[in-house]
Parts: C-alpha cells; sequence; structure tokens
C-alpha cells in the first residue's frame, strides 16, 4: 500500500467529496492516477477509487465510507445501449448482511439505511475484455432517496426483515421484493454460508442492493437534469427522443395515496379489484379507453387503464424490473393452453456464465405481475373477464429445480448438442424449446447457426400457482 498523502478535499463536507470526485469525469482512474490497480473481486474499482484518488484505506466498517460527511461511495458499470444512450448494466450492490446483526434492527437503526441513505455514484462505461481502471467515468452524482421511492424501500426492508425474524434468511431471493433486495454475495452460490439467529440452517451470504431496474431509473433522472445532462453530452434532440423512448408515469403520485400500512402491492390490487369478472368491453367502457385486442401487450393496457397510467410504461414497474405476464384460463375450465415463453437463449453467452450471473436466473430471480383472464366461449378477446391479478416470486427451493435444467441446457450448448433439450415431459417446471418466426437462426459458440430456442415455464406449473392463487382467497 502507498502511503496516503495530505487529501485535497475536506473529508468532512460532502460536496467537497463529489467536487474532488468530479475530476475523474470523463477520465478514467489510471489516467489520474498512473499506478492504480484493481482491487480483488467484483466492486474493487470502488475500493480502488477510494485508495488511489480519495488517499484512504478502504475498510468493511458498517459506517458510509465518508462517515463524516454521512456519504456512501459506489461505482456502478454502464452498457452502451442500441441508440448509443447507456443504462444499467447490473444491479448495485451494497453492505452483506449479517443476519444476527440485522434481526434486532429497525429500519432506521438497520446496516442498510446507517450506510446507503445519501450515496455518492460513479457511472462508468464497462468494456468487455478491458481493465476496470482503464473504464472512463461518464456520470458522477449524489442521490438521495426521493418519498415515494422511500416507501416502496422501507416496505422492501420490512419483507427482507420479517424473513429473518422468521428464521428464513435461507428462503430469501430477490424476486421478494422491489427495489431494495437481498442478493447473493460471495464467489459462489451455496459456498459462502452465514448462521441465522431463529433457525439452525445455514444461509447464503447475501447483501443489500439496488435492482438494475431501479439504477436505470436513477440514470433517467439524470438524463431529465438539466446540469447532469451535459456529463452525458446528450443533444435536445436526442433528449426528446429518450423521453419518449423511457415515456413512464408513477401509479402512485404520492404516498398519500396508500392506505394506513399499505404496500405498493396492496395498493396496485386494491385498485384492480373491482375489475375482477368483468369483461374487456366493460372495463373499456368504464375507463373510457380505447384498447386494440391484437396488441401484443394487450393485458398491459389493461392494467394500465385500470391504474390510471396514460403513458406507455408503469414507471415502479419500470424501476422494480417486473415481468408482466398474461394468463388465459379456458372458458369452461381451469386450464393453460400456452407455456409461458421468455426471450431467446443466447448460447454464445450461456457458456461464459455461471447460474446466479445467469440471464435465465436473472428473469426467474425478477419479480412478476400475473394478469389473468377467463376466455369467453366465443373466444373473442373484447369478452374475456379478468380473473385476478397478482404478484409472485419464484420460492428458492423451484429456483434450485430450475438450475437443473439450465445447468444441463448449458452443458448441452458446450457439447454442440442443439436437438436435445430437457422437453416439457421430463422436467416439472420449465423447459427449452424453439420459439420464433420460421426459418430464423442464431449463433453459437461452435460458429453455426441454428434454430433459436427459449425457456419456457411449464402450463401446469404456471396453472397450480394460478389456482392456489384464485380459490385460496375465494375459500378464505
Amino acid at each position: 500500500m502507498n502511503v496516503m498523502k495530505q487529501r485535497e478535499y475536506d473529508i468532512t463536507s460532502a460536496q467537497s467529496i463529489v467536487d474532488y470526485g468530479m475530476r475523474l469525469l470523463g477520465h478514467s482512474l489510471r489516467e489520474l492516477h498512473p499506478d492504480a490497480k484493481i482491487f480483488n473481486g467484483k466492486g474493487g474499482l470502488g475500493t480502488s477509487v477510494e485508495y488511489y484518488h480519495y488517499d484512504y484505506e478502504p475498510n468493511s466498517e458498517s459506517r458510509p465510507d465518508f462517515s463524516e460527511a454521512g456519504l456512501e461511495l459506489k461505482c456502478t458499470p454502464l452498457k452502451l445501449l442500441v441508440d448509443n444512450s447507456m443504462g444499467s448494466k447490473e444491479r448495485l450492490v451494497l453492505n452483506i448482511i449479517n443476519f444476527i446483526e440485522e434481526a434486532d434492527k429497525t429500519f432506521e437503526t438497520s446496516s442498510f439505511w446507517n450506510k446507503n441513505k445519501f450515496l455518492l455514484l460513479m457511472f462508468y462505461l464497462h468494456e468487455s475484455g478491458v481493465d476496470p481502471v482503464d473504464m472512463f467515468f461518464k456520470l458522477i452524482r449524489t442521490w438521495t432517496f426521493p418519498e415515494e421511492d422511500l416507501k416502496i424501500i422501507r416496505d422492501d426492508w420490512n419483507i427482507i426483515h420479517s424473513m429473518i425474524l422468521d428464521g428464513k434468511a435461507d428462503e430469501l431471493t430477490e424476486g421478494l421484493t422491489f427495489y431494495l433486495a437481498a442478493c447473493m454475495k460471495g464467489s459462489k452460490a451455496g459456498k459462502e454460508l452465514r448462521e441465522q439467529p431463529f433457525s439452525d440452517k445455514l444461509a447464503q451470504q447475501r447483501a443489500y442492493s439496488l435492482k438494475s431496474g431501479y439504477i436505470n431509473r436513477i440514470i433517467l433522472a439524470s438524463y431529465l437534469d438539466d446540469n447532469l445532462r451535459q456529463q452525458l453530452n446528450i443533444s435536445s434532440k436526442r433528449m426528446l427522443g429518450l423521453q419518449k423512448k423511457y415515456s413512464a408515469e408513477n401509479v402512485v403520485k404520492s404516498v398519500k395515496a396508500y392506505k394506513q400500512g399499505e404496500t405498493f402491492e396492496g395498493l396496485i390490487e386494491r385498485k384492480m379489484k373491482p375489475y375482477y369478472g368483468k369483461t374487456v368491453a366493460q372495463i373499456i367502457k368504464k375507463l373510457k379507453v380505447e384498447l386494440n385486442p391484437a396488441s401484443k401487450d394487450f393485458a398491459y393496457h389493461v392494467c394500465r387503464g385500470i391504474l390510471g397510467v396514460k403513458t406507455k410504461k408503469i414507471q415502479e414497474f419500470e424501476n422494480a424490473g417486473v415481468s408482466l405476464k398474461t394468463i388465459a384460463l379456458e372458458a369452461n375450465r381451469d386450464y393453460i393452453v400456452e407455456s409461458m415463453s421468455f426471450p431467446y437463449i443466447r448460447f454464445v453467452d450461456i457458456v461464459n456464465q455461471d447460474w446466479e450471473d445467469s440471464d435465465w436466473y436473472n428473469l426467474l430471480s425478477s419479480r412478476f405481475f400475473f394478469v389473468v383472464f377467463r376466455k369467453s366461449t366465443d373466444d373473442v378477446k373484447h369478452n374475456m373477464t379478468l380473473e385476478k391479478v397478482f404478484f409472485w416470486n419464484m420460492p428458492r427451493t423451484d429456483l434450485n429445480v430450475a438450475e437443473e435444467l439450465w445447468n444441463d441446457t448449458k452443458q448441452k450448448v458446450i457439447d454442440g448438442d442443439y436437438e436435445h433439450f430437457i422437453t416439457t415431459k421430463f422436467h416439472p417446471i420449465c423447459h427449452v424449446r424453439p420459439h420464433g418466426t420460421k426459418g430464423q437462426t442464431v449463433g453459437t459458440p461452435q460458429g453455426i447457426r441454428v434454430q433459436p430456442k427459449c425457456f419456457w415455464l411449464n402450463n401446469d406449473y404456471i396453472l397450480e400457482i394460478v389456482k392456489t392463487k384464485i380459490y385460496s382467497k375465494k375459500n378464505g
């Protein structure tokens, strides 16, 4: 370690710390500090910035990095999107959760709030194969949580805390919550385990994290800020295009919209419940909205109409990375014809991924919003009835079963076998099969092109979830 020199900023002043950090904007760490090297592990760039740029010894204390100013430093990667704008590459991992210590905390005294209430975010553009100390910083800003976001984050923390108190820290998943998650933290899932206070079972080491969708919310807020937009070199014309692309509206305009003790999940279900049993035609008439039944996101249009959202996207769903999925029950029986499809498997990527960092894991560990319709006997979309809506996350035990199929799929891709993936008959949760336009092909690690394949959730697996949600309430 280098000998620490006299600091060029006031460690007690957040503004001074930010101003000094701004020297990195448009530069890599190595450009300003030629002797810089990356510290071990993911998140190592943040540690390197602390040591080489801010001249202090990194530590793992529960206090913020700049405790005198109450400011926590985090470096997080951006990825370049097809329209040359930038988006979040991944979730932002915060501090490790000590299950035993956290059990005795309230939100206000929690390690999450104590450490992360005021963030200094340094966004850098990730480039594959480039040493992180040579990656360029594109956006530097502070962040405090707006009141509407903090309400959801507080409820998320309460869910995580309740799981700890119930002796179920080993069952935590990222899909349980909206913005704040308990993500896996360690070299490999199942290898770094921790004790929990109310169970003899060891739990996977986890850390508080902000979901990738929420980081995109921060990036978008930066686009909309006149001063920060200058950092990103965005023209007025391009800004209009980005605003249109990312146009989204909050369901909750003020925390006053919540009833006493109500969560965001509860608020959504309360708003949707009066429309249960009504046909799409009746909903359209009551809300005075126009819906195109041929639209692929037909269910999303119905939900936006009921929730009073006029933009294309629901902001809270975007922030949380919620996957909205339409389910259509048959007219006269509880049966779902179609399994649930997901995007194409990127064969060239899966061979280099571990399960916990895979596209399939990220999809399955997200939060889902199921919109359940009952088909009409004449099979006309406008005559379908809205049966129920509910949020859902895949349980930890089912994620473990899905991992088995993912491992089998990865190995077959490595072996160049694209004809013998596991089918729906041989797996209780999911399967792999084609989905897409006839004649379409995708690349492979072997350099050949093959028919695209997708992961699917089995129709009978989805049906059991839906039946449980529908009939448990009715029978209760």
